[in-house]
This record gives C-alpha cells, structure tokens and sequence, in this order.
C-alpha cells in the first residue's frame, strides 16, 4: 500500500489555500520550484492531476478537492500525535495539579487520590482549592487542566461533565427536638443557619433557599468550610447545609442528625471540567476515568 507523505500534504494545502505556487513558498519560505516540485511528486505518487494549472490562480481539480478535504483530517491528526507525545514527554516531569472547590476536594477526591497513587506511585501530586469563579478562570487560562466543583461553572473555554449527584442535608446536633418531625421552613424561623465563606457554592445555595422559604431575615453565623460547619452543628451553634457524602460517618454515628424539611434541598452535581486552552498531560488523561469511576462506586450512598 501506497504511504502518502505529510509533507508534500502540507505544501499541496498550501498551495491551495494561497492560490498559486509563489505565494505558498513565501508561507512556507521554500522556492516556487521546490514548492511545484513536491506537488508535481504527490501527483506522479498518486497518478491523478491535482490542481488547475491553466487559469491565473491555482484550482484543484475534483480529485485535489477530494485529497484537499482528507488532507485537512490527516494533518489535524498528525497535530494531535505531536501533542499527545510532547505531554507524554512532561509525565514524570510536571506534577498534576487538580483544581478544586473546597466541599468536593473534601469528600470526593480522597478517594481519586488514593486510586491515582495506586496506579502512578510516582506521580506528584497537588490540589488547588479555590472558589468556583476563581477555577473558571484557572481553567480558561489553562493553569489546571482539570477541575471539580459542586455545580456547573460559567461557560467558557474549557468542558464540564457531569460525574454524580449528591444530596444536601440540613444538619443538626442528634439531640435537636426537630429531629424526626415533618417539617414546613417555618417550623426554622427560630433557627440560626451557618453559612460558609464568601464565595462558596454551598453558601450561594443556602442563601437562596433561605429567600425560596422566606426566611431571609434568620440569624446566620459565618463559618469556613464543611469541616466548620459540621462542627459548629454538632456543638449546637446552628443547622448547617452539608453534601450527605460529607456527613456519612457523624450520621452513622449519632453525631449530627439530618432535619426533614419540605421543600428540600436541591441536590448537587459533581461536576468535572477540563480546559481547551492547552492539550492535557498524561497524568490529566489519566485522572478522568478515574474520576469517573469514583463516581460511579459512589452512586450507591443513600439518598432520600
């Protein structure tokens, strides 16, 4: 079988596109009869004429229009072979840094990790932990190649994937006298509510449904991070609004207690998003299955 040659390709596309021999050998710094000689050799090769030399500008003929549109896959190809090797290269050089907002590093990606160092012991790895508008921009300048939030980022220059769900619970010490009940959002109003810091998604989402269920006139208490709020829960500080991944053990356990409230809670995604800004390394190639079976052998948690 015949093995066409990328580089008579690229110069035949190039002719095509520029219309003329001359003016692709000044694209290419080759000289116009360099520039007709690899196309005269890709026609010989091929036994077919390729272009129109007969009018003032170059034209392909139906056969060149044929090899012109095939050629424009081979070489976006080739391009990304050359990327695939060139990140190959980096694998044991460049660490994989994993973005991430603060809840799913918490109780999502432990898991990852320890799946990532199984199989690459050698990997170094980090995590950036950032608020969800500041990974967007991580991501659109390619700065992590992959990032996980706990709700779908602002469109931009990078994918978003869907992994899993998880639940929100409003959660409470095991001994608060709502436990158990049936409850309406006003049986709250006395409540204190802890909010998470600035920036967080599952703080944007409180704060909604505190406006959904008319209450956003309750006390709140400012805190950072799950571990913040479920300790302050669990000390009787106020009712918090955790992922139920988080609280699975004090759950288990007796220590902190779930209240039941309609309407609920909405549920909340797991999302990963990679970037378009730059080809992903090994390592990144690597993280997204891996990612995407943490969250199926995590499907099973109960949800209600």
């Amino acid at each position: 079988m015949m093995r066409l040659n990328l580089n008579q390709l690229a110069i035949f596309a190039q002719v095509i596109e520029c219309e003329g021999f001359s003016a692709a050998g000044q694209v290419l710094f080759l000289s116009q009869s360099s520039v007709s000689k690899q196309v005269q050799n890709l026609e010989i090769a091929l036994r077919t004429q390729l272009v129109d030399r007969s009018g003032p500008k170059i034209r392909p003929t139906l056969a060149g229009e044929i090899l012109l549109a095939q050629t424009k896959e081979v070489l976006a190809l080739a391009d990304q072979a050359v990327a695939a090797v060139q990140a190959a290269a980096l694998l044991r050089k460049d660490p994989l840094v994993i973005g991430s907002t603060s809840t799913i590093s918490g109780h999502f990606l432990p898991a990852v990790l320890r799946e990532l160092r199984r199989r690459e012991p050698d990997a170094q790895i980090s995590l950036a932990v950032s608020t969800a508008d500041q990974l967007a921009v991580a991501l659109e300048e390619g700065q992590v190649g992959i990032g996980l939030s706990g709700s779908p980022l602002p469109p931009g220059q990078y994918r978003s994937e869907r992994l899993a769900d998880d639940d929100m619970l409003l959660v409470c010490p095991a001994d608060h006298p709502l436990v158990g009940k049936g409850l309406a959002p006003t049986d709250l109003a006395g409540e204190t509510f802890l909010l998470r810091e600035c920036g967080s998604q599952t703080r944007r989402q409180l704060t909604d449904l505190l406006h959904s269920w008319e209450l956003a006139g309750a006390r709140t208490l400012n805190l950072w991070g799950t571990e913040g709020v479920k300790e302050a829960a669990r000390i009787g500080l106020g009712v918090g609004l955790v992922p139920r991944r988080s609280v699975q053990l004090e759950l288990r356990h007796g220590v902190l207690a779930e209240l039941t409230v309609h309407p609920s809670p909405e549920r909340r995604a797991v999302m990963a998003s990679w970037t378009l800004a730059r080809p992903l390394t090994a390592y990144e190639q690597l993280l997204l299955p891996i990612l995407r079976e943490a969250a199926r052998t995590t499907a099973g948690v109960p949800s209600r």
